[in-house]
Formats: structure tokens, C-alpha cells, sequence
């Protein structure tokens, strides 16, 4: 269902400036990253501490002309360039757009909310029912007041159910919710202690819950489970509910059995009895299941199809994954689901991407259904991408092959036909996105144009970063701007995806230690300005040709660039450099007394412009030495003010770290420097508001039974006075896992069961304890997730946590997860 500007601007009752009539808006979106369309409806929100409104001029360069907004001043200077909808607030009256426009279906529609699993819910009610009905579901975990309305707004004629997810954090939110979504059906997965804060009780959180059903013609939830027990008499909702405990309960679970991973289920339903069988079998994933068995139910759509479908089940893979691929290409895997909303956030990663050549490949939605209508929006999103060859799979999308404008566009049956075709030089320096259904399993696909690298792998969250980023920016000025130090692999994490990140949110600067850091991110398409801290005289012209800005650390460092940037005078109008303080850390820096020196090399050079002064603190996180620490300023500070008198351009000041940044907000001058601190690691008190990037994963490649008495390892390090079993783990002190941490010191987790290390750490595998469990060969082992683990397994090996994530081996696998 399409609108036009003037349209939306009725719905609103609001005044507009349109300069472009009858322009039809091809969707609304409030990130102006992912912006491809110049029909789109870019929504300026404004935030704590990013104001959509300051990318309105840049859009406006792309050629987007459609906005709504709250900021008048943005009206006046571009009232002539765009179509432009001013209103008071912009959350308000996007959820009234969606409002209005829900009210236009009419269709079931399911409103899920609770404490913990609304996403896990969702996609799996997607995945049992995506063949029976066109659904229309929330993209990823968009349950906010802005992530609902933007939810709404892709439903369209052609869906046959809905699937909306609402969250909230304080009192008075779900009523907004309820009036968006409109549902018919309602779901409360549980009731926890997540955003207890925001309310003056747990029973008020409770009922503002409940209030989403407030016209809903039925409300799954469990009777079991306490908020029921202790509220039932309150509730006045028209109850379906499910126990293993009370027969009279609409599905009764009559018995629930788990082993080896898989679970199988008893249920009852209307004197029927259903047996499901799960691939799961902890506590959580087998509520949710039920969930789904009691909504399956209500639409009576309990085939053999549908309940077969229940042990494909997989966990909810909510982010795609970022691969490093055969011949340098890149692989973005969204191969968990073949969701259109999905696909556009898969292509704009695509687009983000710089690369020789841009490949995109696609199955069939569903074997059994052809979907016209919704193969017909696959072409425009991909016609909408800057995509150069298509590769489609299966014979329904096959079919619209013609339509596509890519220069190459291929057809296969089946994912092994294409597998069997695929030359992988062909691939080289492509960026290239692989999505489809769950049918066509095109994991073997991925695997064979994934590189292959040691399969022991960090995995790195990218949605911790931008939260760890987005927490700095809380307690920051809002004119101090940001420099984020990419050193030493990004602290292991790879430094062009987290370079990549941080320029998409805007960061002020990049850091590298070394100037071939810097000539990589260069390469691959990292704009914004980047210090390089530890240059010399050799690399100073691949600075000046590159657009880097050298640390200059002494006064014979000033005069070496001096030199080089006078032998290449025709390459640059003016190079930035940044003058390095020593303040008491002693180890680079000026002096005092050598600023009258470099005073006159500056006057003498007026083509080289002092970007920043900067000084670097010894002890910012140590309460012991803050006496010290402000020593350190008042001496930078003393320097700095020394410069300014001569100096004529501004420069800016900074001197603060991640541990400062959070110690000493008085001494945040004009930028702060954050490291360890993005990555996860701060400072005690404030370690609960920041989330490690890095889960270090391996797999178990082979059981042993070894009898008693028997040695295990090197140096027969490993010895037992009874039976054990033991797993081999590809993971040793080459890839990182310090030597220091075997002999029990440190467990690997299996199933989230710690596994000790038995005996010396090898160099490229250990020995785990896992006598007592049903691990398999093959089975995953997490080495360690979080910043807990992080820092426990540094105090074992006497180190701190940035040694820890700097020893990881360039072998181990780095596979970034986004959102």
C-alpha cells in the first residue's frame, strides 16, 4: 500500500513544504546509513546524543526528498531543495502514521511482549508457519516506540498474518504500542526482572504488560508460570493457557523427556494428543516451543507439515554474519532466513562494502510457494542495490530472472548445481551476500567459499561496540569529539569491521600505531581522519600521499616530516600533524622546553597545521595516583596554552583514555582517546554499562576413554586415579590460549559446563575433562565469552585483559556478527 507525501501529510494534520508533488514514498526509515531509495521518508529523530537532523544536508546530496522533522531551523535553509513534514515530535507522529495505516488490514495479527524470548517467539512462529501464511513480521528485535510503528509499515496487502513484538522500560509506553499494533491475538512469553527500574512494581510492570491484549480475542500464556499463579483471579482477559500441570489447561504437556541436545513433547490438545520433537532441550527453548504449539493451535493450522517442522528448529540467529572469503572476497551469511526486510539491511550492508564487484545470491523463498508478489519486491531491492551479478536458485525465483538489472544473472536448480559450477577464482576481491531459505541449506555453500582458516574463531559482536560507543557518548560533553584507537588488530577484534563501524557511527578519528595499519583501512574505503601514532621518516611520503596525520613526538621527528613534505610540496595544500606531550608518562612526547623550537618550525611551515596537542596519563584508572594524573594536565595544560599564544589556527586539546574518560569528565577539553574501553573494558564501576566484543569459540576434535593411572599431554602433565574421558580441543597456545592457564587453572565450556584443562596447554590444541557428559566430536567449545572471563583468565596468567585479546592469533578465525 503506497502513500504519497501529501498523504502522510493529511494523516498528520500537520502543514507541509512540498516541492515535489504526488511523490510516492517507497518506505520510512530513521538510519540514514541505510538509505538507497530518494523516494524514502527519512525520519529525523533526535536523540541523547546524535540529532538525525544534522544528516538531513547529506541525504539531501544523495538526493533523498522526502523528511519529517521537528527542527524549524532545517526548514528554512532547505525548505526549497525538499518535501519536508514539521511536527512537534517525530516519534509521535510516526506511530500515528502507523496507527492509521494498521487500521487499513484486516487480518490476524499476533502482539508478543514479556521479559525474555519475544524475538525467539517470533521467528520461530516464522519458520513453522512461513509456508502457510505471507507473513509480515518485526524485522530483528524492533519492539521499541520506533522500532514497532516501523514494523507496522510494512504490512501490506499481500500478507495473511502479523507478527509484532513490544517491548518497554517505564510505565505508560505499551498503551502507544497497543494503538499501533491493534493485535487480534495476544502472547506473554514470561515475566522477569528486566526493566524493573522503570516501574514502581513488578505488578504494575505485569498489568502495563497485559495491557497490549486489551481487545484481543484470545491471550496465550502459561499457568504455570508465578505472575499467572498469583494474579489469575485479576486478570479479565480471555485466557488460552497451557501447563504441565493442570489437565484442564486448553494444551496440556504430558510429558516432557530430553536427551543427547533433543527434547520430545506430549501435548494435548481439544483430547488429541501431539508429539513434537525439539532440537533442544534446555527449560527456555522448550516454553517457547509451546508458545508456538498454543498459537499454531488457535489458527488451526496443527498439519503434519507444520508440527514436522518443529525439529528444525534452530537457534535464532537474529544477526548476520561477516566472513572473510576465498580470494580476498568478503561473504556476508544471512543464509538463516529469506525475510524481506531482512534483505534490505543485508544489501545496504553489501553497499557498504568496497569491492571490485558486488555479487548477491538467492533461493526460492519456499519450494512450495511462488509468491509473485513478493518475488516482484526481491527484484526492486535488488534493482535498488548497486549489485553487479545475481545468482538465483530454485525454479520460482529463477523465473523472474529477466527482471533483474544486473549486468550477469544466472539461474540454477539447486544449491549443489551452482556448487558444482562455481570456479572460486572467480570470486576474487568480491563482496558478496548469500541469503535463502532454511531449506536449501546453503551452510555447505558458505563453507566452501569461506576461507579456509583455523576453525577456532573469535566471534565479535558489532552491536556491543556501537553499544559500548553509544555509553561514551552518555557521559561526554556533547561537543567533545571522539578519536577510537584501531591499534594491534582493533585489540584483536580486525580492524577494517570495526573501522567500518565506527565511521558509519560517525566517530570523529581513527588511531593506528603503525602506518601500514593505516595504508589498509585506505584501501578499503576509510575516509575519516587517521592518526598514526608510531610513524618514522621512511613512511612519511605514504603519509602525506595517503591522507594520514603522523603523532610527532620530537623535535627531530618534526624536522624529518618537514623534509619529506618539502621534496613532495606538489601532493598536499595543507598536512595536519598531531604534537605529542610527554607529561610524566616518559616514554615519547616533547618537553617544555622544547617548544620554542618547534614554535619555529611551525611559523617557517605554514602549509603543516597543528591538528591536536595531546598528552598521554600513566595512571587515569588508578585512584592511587590521581594526584599524579592531574600533575599531567596541569603540565599539558601549561604547553598547550604555550602553543596557542603563537599558533594562529585552533587545535584541539585531549589527553583522556577510556579509564579517564570515565574518572575525569572535568579533563575532557576537545577529545578523548578511547581503546580498551570500547572493547569492553573500562573501569569497575563502570564495567556493568560495557560489553566484550569477543566470544573465542573451537569445536572438540577427538573423545578419548583413558583408563586410570594413564598420562595425559606433554610431560605426562595430566594423570587421574580413576577413569576419565577427555576431549581434544583445536584450540592451543599458537592461537592464544596462554600456557599458564592449562593444568586445571582454566575450564573450556561445553554446553555451559566448565570442561578443566587437563594437563599442559599444546601449541595447537588442549585436553578438557568432560567425563560425565554427552559431548560429541565436533560439539562447540567456548574458550571464553565476555568480559567476566576476559578478566578472570588474566589474573590467572598474571597479565591484563587488553594481553589477553592482543595474543590471538591471526590464524583464529574473526567472524563479525551484526544486527
Amino acid at each position: 500500500m503506497k502513500y504519497t507525501i501529501e498523504s502522510i501529510a493529511d494523516a498528520l494534520k500537520v502543514d507541509a513544504a512540498i516541492v515535489l508533488p504526488r511523490c510516492e514514498i517507497s518506505g520510512v526509515t530513521i538510519d540514514h546509513r541505510g538509505v538507497t531509495d530518494k523516494s524514502t521518508l527519512f525520519v529525523a529523530l533526535k536523540g541523547q546524543k546524535v540529532d538525525g537532523h544534522v544528516f538531513i544536508p547529506e541525504l539531501l546530496d544523495m538526493g533523498v526528498h522526502n523528511f519529517l522533522i521537528s527542527d524549524e531551523r532545517i526548514l528554512k535553509e532547505h525548505k526549497d531543495q525538499a518535501n519536508f513534514l514539521l511536527v512537534n515530535n517525530v516519534v509521535n507522529a510516526l506511530q500515528s502514521v502507523a496507527t492509521q495505516h494498521r487500521m487499513k488490514f484486516s487480518l490476524p495479527v499476533i502482539g508478543i511482549t514479556g521479559s525474555n524470548g519475544k524475538t525467539v517467539v517470533k521467528e520461530w512462529l516464522n519458520t513453522l508457519l512461513e509456508s502457510t501464511f505471507r507473513i509480515c513480521r518485526s524485522p530483528k528485535s524492533f519492539n521499541s516506540q520506533i522500532g514497532v510503528p516501523l514494523s507496522v509499515l510494512k504490512l501490506g496487502t499481500e500478507h495473511t498474518l502479523a507478527l509484532f513484538e513490544a517491548g518497554i522500560s517505564k510505565q505508560g509506553e505499551m498503551p502507544k504500542l497497543r494503538e499501533v499494533i491493534k493485535p487480534t491475538i495476544g502472547l506473554m512469553t514470561n515475566l522477569g526482572d528486566a526493566h524493573d527500574a522503570g516501574f514502581d512494581s513488578r505488578d504494575k510492570k505485569l498489568f502495563e504488560k497485559l495491557s497490549l491484549f486489551k481487545d484481543c480475542e484470545k491471550v496465550i500464556c502459561c499457568k504455570d508460570h508465578l505472575w499467572f499463579v498469583n494474579n489469575q483471579d485479576k486478570l479479565s482477559l480471555p485466557v488460552f493457557t497451557w501447563s504441565q500441570s493442570d489437565k484442564a489447561s486448553d494444551v496440556y504437556v504430558k510429558g516432557v523427556s530430553s536427551n543427547a541436545g533433543a527434547s520430545h513433547l506430549e501435548l494435548m490438545y481439544k483430547g488429541q494428543d501431539y508429539l513434537i520433537e525439539l532440537p533442544f532441550e534446555d527449560r527456555a527453548s522448550i516454553e517457547n516451543s509451546i508458545h508456538c504449539f498454543c498459537l499454531i493451535a488457535i489458527l488451526e493450522k496443527l498439519t503434519p507439515d507444520v508440527l514436522d517442522r518443529f525439529k528444525r528448529l534452530s537457534p535464532v540467529a537474529m544477526r548476520m554474519e561477516i566472513k572473510m572469503g576465498v580470494e580476498n572476497s568478503m561473504i556476508i551469511d544471512d543464509s538463516y532466513n529469506s525475510d524481506i526486510g531482512s534483505l534490505a539491511a543485508a544489501l545496504d550492508q553489501l553497499n557498504s562494502m568496497k569491492a571490485s564487484g558486488r555479487m548477491v545470491i538467492l533461493s526460492d523463498l519456499d519450494p512450495d510457494n511462488s509468491h509473485k508478489s513478493v518475488y516482484a519486491e526481491i527484484v526492486r531491492h535488488v534493482n535498488r542495490a548497486m549489485v553487479d551479478e545475481v545468482v538465483l536458485i530454485g525454479k520460482h525465483i529463477s523465473m523472474h530472472a529477466a527482471q533483474f538489472n544486473s549486468s550477469t544473472v544466472n539461474k540454477f536448480d539447486s544449491v549443489d548445481d551452482f556448487f558444482d559450477s562455481l570456479s572460486l577464482k572467480t570470486l576474487r576481491d568480491k563482496a558478496i551476500l548469500i541469503k535463502g531459505a532454511r531449506l536449501f541449506k546453503f551452510e555447505r555453500l558458505v563453507k566452501h567459499m569461506q576461507a579456509k582458516q583455523h576453525q577456532t574463531r573469535l566471534e565479535i559482536d558489532l552491536q556491543k561496540l556501537t553499544s559500548n560507543l553509544r555509553y561514551y557518548r552518555s557521559i561526554l560533553e556533547s561537543d567533545t569529539a571522539i578519536m577510537v584507537m584501531v591499534k594491534a588488530f582493533a585489540y584483536g577484534s580486525g580492524s577494517f569491521e570495526i573501522a567500518r563501524v565506527l565511521q558509519q557511527e560517525r566517530v570523529d578519528y581513527l588511531a593506528v600505531a603503525y602506518t601500514d595499519e593505516g595504508l589498509v583501512l585506505r584501501e578499503r574505503g576509510i575516509r575519516i581522519p587517521i592518526m598514526v601514532m608510531s610513524p618514522n621518516k621512511a613512511e612519511y611520503e605514504k603519509i602525506i600521499r595517503n591522507n594520514l596525520e603522523p603523532e610527532i613526538f620530537s623535535i627531530r621527528a618534526l624536522q624529518d616530516f618537514v623534509e619529506v613534505a618539502k621534496a613532495n610540496r606538489h601532493l598536499f595544500d595543507i598536512l595536519k600533524i598531531h604534537l605529542k606531550v610527554d607529561s610524566g608518562m616518559h616514554r615519547l612526547g616533547i618537553d617544555e622546553n622544547d617548544v620554542p623550537r618547534i614554535l619555529e618550525v611551525l611559523q617557517d611551515e605554514e602549509y603543516i597545521r597543528l591538528s591536536s596537542v595531546f598528552t598521554h596519563l600513566a595512571a587515569a584508572d588508578d585512584e592511587a595516583h590521581d594526584e599524579f594524573t592531574k600533575n599531567q594536565v596541569t603540565k599539558f595544560s601549561k604547553v598547550a596554552d604555550e602553543l596557542a599564544l603563537i599558533v594562529s589556527a585552533p587545535f584541539m586539546r585531549h589527553v583522556l583514555n577510556s579509564s579517564g574518560a570515565l574518572r575525569f569528565p572535568d579533563y575532557q577539553f576537545d577529545m578523548v582517546r578511547l581503546g580498551i574501553g570500547l572493547y569492553g573494558f573500562g573501569n569497575a564501576h563502570h564495567d556493568r554499562h560495557l560489553l566484550a566484543l569477543g566470544a573465542l569459540k573451537s569445536y572438540i576434535l577427538q573423545i578419548k576413554h583413558i583408563p586410570a593411572g594413564e598420562s595425559i599431554g606433554y610431560s605426562r602433565a595430566g594423570r587421574f586415579d580413576e577413569d576419565r574421558t577427555i576431549a581434544t580441543v583445536a584450540v592451543g597456545y599458537a592461537d592464544g590460549l596462554d600456557r599458564k592457564l592449562g593444568n586445571g587453572k582454566w575450564g573450556l565450556r561445553w554446553n555451559n559446563r566448565s570442561c578443566p584443562i587437563v594437563g599442559n596447554v599444546c601449541m595447537d590444541m588442549c585436553m578438557v575433562d568432560v567425563t560425565g557428559l554427552k559431548a560429541k566430536e565436533g560439539d562447540e567449545i567456548i574458550v571464553f565469552d565476555g568480559a567476566a572471563d576476559i578478566r578472570k583468565m588474566s589474573e590467572i596468567v598474571g597479565t591484563i585483559p587488553y594481553e589477553i585479546l592482543t595474543n590471538l592469533s591471526d590464524r583464529v578465525s574473526r567472524v563479525y556478527l551484526k544486527e
